[in-house]
This record gives C-alpha cells, sequence and structure tokens, in this order.
C-alpha cells in the first residue's frame, strides 16, 4: 500500500513525539546524611522533617521524611534512591538494598519504594505519556523475610512448604484522578500445587505496564497472605529502575503536526504546476 507523502511526513513528525524516555536514576547525588553517600530517604539533616520529595530526568517521586524529636528518632515512607550493593544481607538495618544487589542491568542507582499504605509513594510525570515498562525486583531485607521468617513474619510456605502465600504488587495508572488501570506483579507466589514453582523474585524483572494508557502519575499497592492485628506483616517494601515511557502529544500538537503536513504537501503540488505551465 502506497500512502500519499503528506501522511508519511505526518507519521515521521508524530513519531518525533514519541521517543522514548527512560529514568534510570543514575546522576542522582543528593544523599542523607548517616548514609554514607549510599542512599537519600528524604533526610536532609539538622533533625528536620522534609516532605518535598525529589525529582529525576523531570520526573517526580514523592518521599516524606519525619523526625520525632520526642525520641530523637527518624522514619521515611515514599521512594528513595539507593546504590547499596549489599543483596545477600538480610534485616531491617539493609532495607536500602536491592536483593540483585545493583540497579537493573547492573547500574549504580535504583529506587527503593517503602509503600505501607496505598498511594505513599507517587511517581508524576508533569503531562500525559505512554508507559512501556518498569523493572521491578525484591528488596534485600524483604526477600530474606520471606525466605527464612523473621521476629515480625511468617517463613513462606510455612514448615511444611504448603502455605499458598503471595506478596503482590500493584502498579496503579491515573490520568489526572481517574484510574487508567492497574496491572499486577507478583513480588512471591507460593500458591503452586507443585511446590518446586513457588517462588521469591530475585532478579530485575521487566513489567510490561503498557496498558494503562496515557498516564500523569503512578501510584502502588502492596498485600501479602501475611497479615496481623496491625495489617501487613511482610515488609512493604520493594526496588524499581528503568522506567520506559514516551511523551503523548498534546491535541493542539497533533493539530499543528496535521497542519504542517498539508501546508508541505499544498507547496510541494504548487512548484509541480508552476514547473508544468
Amino acid at each position: 500500500m502506497r500512502f500519499p507523502i503528506c501522511t508519511l511526513l505526518a507519521i515521521a513528525l508524530l513519531g518525533s513525539f514519541a521517543q522514548a524516555d527512560i529514568v534510570g536514576f543514575e546522576g542522582s547525588t543528593l544523599y542523607s546524611q548517616g548514609s554514607s553517600g549510599r542512599y537519600y530517604n528524604g533526610d536532609l539533616g539538622n533533625n528536620t522533617t522534609n516532605s518535598q520529595g525529589w525529582s529525576n530526568s523531570g520526573v517526580h517521586f514523592s518521599n516524606s521524611y519525619t523526625f520525632d524529636s520526642q525520641y530523637n528518632y527518624g522514619y521515611w515512607s515514599g521512594v528513595s534512591y539507593s546504590r547499596v550493593n549489599a543483596g545477600n544481607v538480610s534485616g531491617y538495618e539493609n532495607q536500602y538494598a536491592s536483593k540483585p544487589g545493583t540497579g537493573s542491568e547492573g547500574s549504580e542507582h535504583y529506587a527503593i519504594l517503602y509503600n505501607s499504605f496505598s498511594g505513599d509513594a507517587v511517581v508524576t510525570f508533569g503531562a500525559q505519556v505512554q508507559l512501556s515498562s518498569i523493572d521491578i525486583s525484591n528488596t534485600a531485607y524483604t526477600y530474606f523475610s520471606m525466605r527464612d521468617g523473621d521476629q515480625f513474619s511468617k517463613k513462606f510456605g510455612g514448615d511444611s512448604g504448603n502455605d499458598a502465600d503471595f506478596f503482590k504488587l500493584e502498579i496503579q495508572g491515573f490520568r489526572g484522578s481517574a484510574s487508567t488501570g492497574t496491572v499486577e506483579f507478583f513480588l512471591a507466589d507460593y500458591r503452586f500445587e507443585n511446590n518446586s514453582q513457588d517462588y521469591i523474585v530475585d532478579a530485575w524483572n521487566r513489567v510490561n505496564v503498557s496498558n494503562l494508557g496515557a498516564i500523569d502519575s503512578l501510584a502502588f499497592a502492596l498485600s501479602s497472605s501475611d497479615n496481623g492485628q496491625f495489617g501487613m506483616n511482610t515488609p512493604a517494601y520493594f526496588a524499581m529502575d528503568r522506567i520506559e515511557f514516551s511523551a503523548v502529544p498534546e491535541p493542539g500538537s497533533m493539530a499543528l503536526v496535521g497542519s504542517a503536513a498539508i501546508a508541505w504537501w499544498l507547496r510541494r503540488n504548487r512548484k509541480k504546476k508552476t514547473r508544468n505551465t
């Protein structure tokens, strides 16, 4: 099938809008007090509370760091970034490490999300985008908590290995305040009849999120089979890297592309007629 030249031009111009961007968290240089230059969790020092969040590659990530002066203690939620390379170390003190030990594809930096409640961690793009994929893994802290159990959480599968445990991430797309859909990804799944199929994610997985459509923000929800009086016992952490997306042209831009293609085609045909007369 042959297309008119103006159609081909429009397609080419629209293609320039659809070039993929990737947030890989490299180039992040602000680190929290006491982190030894290894992670940023919102702690700016001087025992202050900070809820401004932070940005990378023009994308904003929510973060809340709270300092409790009564107990001289700080805590955080939302999104942090890290370059902690300690994927084989268990326990809460290693909460900023991905289980793979590095970022996706061996990169230095990656994000750690602590999402105790749905909406703690929010990613805002500032304009409508079409997502392609997000790389997801467990943190070392959550991985070993599920594999071995600890003082707060059970060992997945139980002593027999037959308990139907799971740890699930839901990636939620929003356009304005309207949900565009949800993508589910199991960070651990012990619900198989054959126990040899049970797994806990220990590597980076590229999760296809293209069916969320045109969005301007993301939120996340975590759920687990291990719950208690105060909610989920499984540590509410996961690791994220390499957010791939493309800008969605505004309606005015689409019209401009169409007008430019038509104008170019008309000028070309006028020149042809002039040469032929």
